[in-house]
């Protein structure tokens, strides 16, 4: 079993084990830690990007422990954490820690509060480095190991197929801002795996059974590159430079908000990685990612599929 797999399993068990001591986490303390541990998980990558920002806040309301406390006041929280992750990322990080290491009082809301990290970070099937470092910080805020929850080795998971019944709608396909119009029509034409809107093009028609179904992460890369604006961004990383979104905005000629959700959107999608130098986040072409979605987009292209039933012709 992988490090992925396993992480899976215990992430189901953590879930678990919260649930079963969720009368014994009604503190404020606890609460309050798992606010900042939120908003550090959100803005991991030293971003606060809109569709995270709303993805974590939909996880904290309805996670059955959280719902221990007032829903406004857990949010309120949350948002006033991010605020001063926007405002000063370095001061919003150590005022989030500190915030944190206030729980290790108590041991067993010290590991729930970890376990809340690591249970919203992987709830979108994809728990990034910079998600783990801001976890495996918190252990160390907490006086707790990182090896009891197995932060300490690198993890490279795997993207794996799933059902037509699972696909995935892209965090981040109507970002607006300066976008081509093909852009917008082929967002508009495009909806999971129909294409509607034009006679002869297939309406209405399902994923026919047998038929092999990209991955989540595979349509997140291959959405990310449906976009013109993000094609033309994404060429700016191609020589291995590595650039902060003011430099890439600046070469691009776009505003910097928007540049962001773009590279963003490319990040999500596999194609850039993004690490934090002081107070600049700077992004790079993340080629080993790459490599492995344009293997997952061969074997999907050349998979095996039941040939479709000919009817005989008449007459």
């Amino acid at each position: 079993m992988t490090l992925w797999d396993r992480l899976k399993d215990s992430v189901q068990t953590m879930q678990a084990q919260l649930t079963a001591k969720k009368n014994d986490l009604r503190s404020g303390a606890f609460r309050d830690a798992s606010m900042a541990m939120c908003a550090l998980v959100a803005a991991a990558d030293g971003t606060i990007d809109p569709s995270e920002r709303q993805r974590v806040a939909q996880l904290i309301a309805t996670n059955d422990v959280l719902q221990n406390f007032p829903p406004d006041d857990l949010h309120r929280r949350f948002e006033d954490h991010l605020d001063e992750l926007t405002t000063d990322f370095t001061l919003g990080r150590a005022s989030a820690m500190r915030e944190i290491g206030k729980a290790k009082r108590k041991p067993a809301e010290a590991r729930a509060v970890i376990q809340i990290g690591i249970v919203i970070g992987c709830a979108d099937g994809y728990f990034d480095d910079s998600e783990r470092d801001v976890v495996r910080e918190a252990c160390s805020a907490l006086d707790i190991p990182p090896t009891e929850f197995d932060l300490h080795r690198p993890l490279r998971v795997p993207r794996p197929y799933r059902g037509p019944d699972a696909l995935p709608r892209t965090a981040g396909d109507r970002v607006s801002g300066d976008r081509v119009s093909g852009d917008r029509a082929a967002d508009d034409r495009v909806s999971g795996d129909r294409v509607s809107g034009r006679a002869g093009s297939g309406a209405g028609r399902g994923t026919r059974p047998g038929a092999a179904v990209p991955g989540d992460d595979l349509q997140v890369f291959l959405k990310a590159l449906t976009s013109g604006t993000r094609q033309r961004l994404f060429a700016h990383f191609a020589d291995g430079e590595e650039l902060t979104v003011g430099e890439v905005a600046e070469r691009a000629g776009l505003g910097p908000s928007t540049t962001s959700e773009h590279l963003a959107v490319l990040r999500r999608g596999g194609l850039l990685q993004s690490t934090r130098s002081g107070k600049l986040v700077r992004y790079r072409a993340d080629r080993e990612g790459i490599a492995e979605l344009l293997g997952q987009l061969h074997s999907y292209l050349l998979a095996p599929s039941e040939p479709r039933d000919i009817p005989p012709a008449h007459g």
